[in-house]
């Protein structure tokens, strides 16, 4: 979308220099956040069509000039940017506690069903994308966005479904599954090049005759993990039912009718990280459980919650002392630098958590005992029915993606190293279940140019 540039105040009929700018208004549409010589990213909420956008600039004298602009479209005014948000973006509140401390810098990646953001500190878009259906917005390199723009939920029965890998100031490149629909839950990154991604493989005449009311001859949505070449050749591969019971392990199983068949979701991996050795966490949301797996063998060594079977006779750890009664259909489990596992808890009432509400929790792990601990969490104001995330970082704070909280719009919350509440992020739209993000994921500003995301947002 080509810029609106005002290169100099001259333009508006000033003589004096663009940092002399002491105030920027606009009517009708409001400008947010409210204009401050230190902040360079604004929006205006737009509607379909051409907006009139009238702009006043205090600088040695005021003028007021009036543009036309489209969804999409920036106004540039010297180091100023000024975006014509799209009607069906999110409507964003941000909630700041300066009272209780400040948020350290840095950028936001979040998505809503329609788009795919990038936002500042100050809840502004810096950057976003189009998407039918957008997931798993990431940042897992320096200049490098990735996004599912045509996500599948809850999981992946197209072979269309591809990841988009956004190098910023480059051609967009798409990285998929080779053999299998790619599921939209996780993306990684490892040290050699190469992609960690999930594939979901339907596997039909699975006897479940145990489990729940499903019969001898069900159609299984098997979870498989895939190393996958920036090219798209297969590296490595392990699927969830060679090594785990669908039948003694699973506790909340689903059914999807994928192409006129009854498909059991029993497992629901979503996310995988990977250990300084290569190993790998594995959440699995239908098995209540976390499962760590020797990358070398494929064996999974111990099992953090869930029952305590396994294929392979894992370790299995318990959950004690939790004022929350444990944690259930999770997501977002993640290697703590202290050997400790983070996660975010959905808590949902359908697993039998009744009246719990979802949290970030990070759990220390006893592996004589077999027991895990509570050493930190950040409790939310409901369960979250689905996705959601939870990221401790090295500066102290944590960021907790929030999923679908019913009785609550917002997307993220941020936290001091004390546990404070220091910044909340809240998206609505008609359809509140529109204005869902999958995940919150935060970044340092080094992480991605902004003069890069500014250039390449709506492209």
């Amino acid at each position: 979308m080509r810029a609106i540039v005002v290169s100099g105040l001259a333009v508006l009929g000033c003589s004096s220099s663009i940092d002399t700018i002491t105030a920027i208004t606009t009517s009708p549409l409001e400008l947010t956040p409210t204009f401050s010589p230190s902040i360079g990213d604004y929006y205006v909420r737009c509607t379909e069509g051409d907006n009139s956008l009238s702009v006043t600039v205090d600088a040695a004298s005021t003028t007021t000039t009036t543009y036309l602009i489209t969804e999409d479209q920036p106004l540039v005014i010297g180091d100023y940017w000024i975006r014509c948000l799209p009607h069906d973006f999110p409507n964003i509140t941000v909630v700041k506690y300066p009272d209780v401390g400040t948020p350290t810098p840095g950028y936001y990646l979040v998505n809503s069903m329609k788009y795919a953001a990038v936002l500042d500190g100050n809840g502004t878009p810096v950057w976003y994308q189009h998407a039918k259906s957008a997931c798993d917005v990431d940042s897992l390199a320096p200049g490098q966005i990735s996004y599912l723009p045509n996500a599948e939920f809850p999981y992946s029965f197209d072979t269309s479904v591809n990841i988009e890998l956004d190098v910023l100031g480059t051609q967009p490149t798409m990285l998929q599954s080779p053999d299998a629909p790619t599921d939209a839950h996780e993306l990684r990154l490892l040290a050699n090049g190469d992609y960690l991604l999930f594939a979901d493989v339907v596997v039909p005449g699975v006897d479940l005759t145990g489990l729940a009311g499903f019969g001898s001859n069900e159609s299984i949505d098997d979870c498989k993990i895939e190393e996958v070449s920036p090219d798209g050749n297969l590296v490595w591969s392990w699927l969830a039912s060679d090594h785990v019971d669908p039948v003694r392990e699973s506790l909340a199983p689903a059914t999807n009718m994928i192409d006129q068949v009854n498909v059991v979701d029993w497992f629901h991996c979503n996310s995988i990280d990977v250990a300084a050795n290569g190993d790998l966490l594995v959440s699995a949301r239908h098995a209540n459980a976390v499962y760590y797996v020797e990358r070398a063998t494929g064996q999974i060594a111990w099992k953090l919650g869930g029952t305590p079977h396994n294929k392979d006779g894992a370790a299995h750890i318990v959950v004690t002392n939790d004022s929350e009664g444990g944690f259930n259909l999770q997501h977002d489990a993640r290697f703590a630098g202290s050997g400790d596992i983070t996660l975010f808890d959905d808590h949902g009432a359908d697993a039998g958590a009744g009246s719990a509400v979802a949290r970030g929790v990070e759990l220390a792990l006893d592996h004589d005992a077999g027991t895990a601990q509570v050493v930190w969490q950040f409790l939310g104001t409901g369960e979250s029915q689905y996705m959601g995330s939870f990221r401790r970082y090295s500066d102290g704070d944590s960021v907790i993606g929030w999923g679908y909280v019913s009785n609550s719009p917002r997307i993220l919350t941020e936290t001091d190293s004390s546990g404070n509440d220091v910044l909340d992020v809240l998206f609505s739209l008609p359809m509140p279940t529109e204005a869902v993000s999958y995940r919150a994921v935060k970044v340092p500003l080094s992480q991605l140019d902004i003069a890069e995301l500014r250039a390449t947002t709506a492209q």
